[in-house]
């Protein structure tokens, strides 16, 4: 991949993550609202289309230009996963036990749900948490929805990959029927990233193209939200299916309509970016290429840890009186609490891989001498 690109997605990922991060700080409960951000206080879903976007874009050139075996490349997205995604939930227990009793009424509310603890653990780590029209929230944990449908996601594209004839079919059809409606509706958002990285690198776009692609993309988003789509979609949603099942069933797909535009103004976004990289040198410096590359590292953790953090630091101000200093102490002990535990679990990806690639092999060879 083009340094220039790479860069950029580093840029879009960790942008869309910091988006994510600060809609939910502008929540009351942490932070009384901050002062100009309640702009971006419905922009949360929008970010969340960005990861699907780049999701699959990075998946499409992974596993065309890395890994050419089915083995590496499902080794590598459950190493990937799990080694966030697990130390997020034993942090989301353990910070939400903590925090509940420090401040109850913080947790006092659909966004906490704590019954059958070990039953939530287990769905949200093997990311059965959003079959069909069920929801799993782990505890207080809520940006832990989408792993549930990006892991299904990822299995897709592994049997529409490396599958051939009727196993192909059998497999895209038997995950269709585990995951449900729910989860399909935002396939096409993920596959839109699988479209603009084919599209990129199957002909080299010109500069003018790719100018022109990447600003039309930037006028296509203003223009969403410059005309109130989000709320005019979902109002003629829930006019067509009904208010109960778009936001009970639906849940977290209630917005799918809207999610299309937006994958589509991301997509074209990042082939625009990819057709631009194209002429640029590899060589060339980039400004803050290294502190870009240095957040970068952090999304993922970012994304997963923020809230149960959020939650606890604000149980912590109330608890202890400290509400003047409420604000700072969120943002600090979040900032510090991602830097800590996220740079330990980040580290943990290689290792948990070639631990299963080796599982992999014994049980392989376990079964030939069956």
């Amino acid at each position: 991949m083009k340094r220039a690109l790479s860069v950029y997605l580093d840029l879009a990922r960790f942008a869309a993550a910091l988006l994510v991060f600060v809609v939910h700080l502008n929540y009351d409960r942490f932070s009384n609202g901050l002062p100009f951000l309640w702009r971006v206080a419905d922009m949360g879903n929008d970010a969340v289309m960005v990861f699907f976007v780049l999701s699959g874009y990075v998946i499409a050139y992974i596993a065309e230009q890395r890994e050419h075996r089915l083995s590496d490349y499902c080794a590598s997205r459950m190493a990937r996963l799990w080694s966030v995604a697990v130390p997020a939930l034993l942090v989301t227990m353990l910070l939400d036990a903590i925090g509940s009793r420090l401040a109850p009424p913080l947790y006092d509310g659909w966004w906490y749900q704590a019954d059958m603890p070990w039953l939530r653990f287990i769905a949200n780590a093997c990311f059965v948490n959003e079959l069909w029209f069920m929801s799993v929230r782990p505890f207080s944990n809520g940006p832990f929805w989408s792993l549930g449908y990006e892991f299904w996601y990822y299995v897709l594209f592994a049997a529409l990959h490396f599958l051939r004839g009727r196993s192909r079919v059998v497999a895209i059809t038997l995950v269709a029927a585990i995951v449900g409606p729910k989860v399909l509706l935002l396939l096409p958002v993920w596959l839109l990233g699988v479209w603009a990285y084919r599209s990129g690198t199957q002909r080299r776009w010109s500069v003018r193209a790719g100018g022109l692609l990447w600003l039309g993309s930037i006028a296509l988003y203003v223009a969403i939200r410059l005309f109130e789509l989000p709320a005019l979609l979902h109002a003629a949603t829930i006019g067509l299916l009904g208010e109960e099942f778009v936001k009970n069933d639906l849940a977290w797909s209630q917005h799918f309509i809207v999610s299309y535009a937006i994958g589509l103004a991301v997509a074209l976004n990042f082939l625009g970016a990819t057709a631009l990289a194209a002429h640029l040198d590899d060589m060339t410096t980039l400004p803050g290429e290294r502190v870009i590359r240095a957040c970068a590292n952090y999304t993922f953790a970012l994304y997963l840890l923020h809230y149960p953090l959020l939650q606890f630091f604000a149980a912590l101000s109330v608890r202890y009186s400290l509400v003047q200093w409420q604000r700072p102490i969120v943002v600090l002990g979040t900032t510090l609490g991602v830097w800590a535990i996220g740079g330990w679990a980040e580290a943990q990806k290689h290792p948990l891989k070639r631990g299963l690639l080796h599982l992999a092999a014994h049980l392989g060879i376990l079964r030939r001498q069956r």
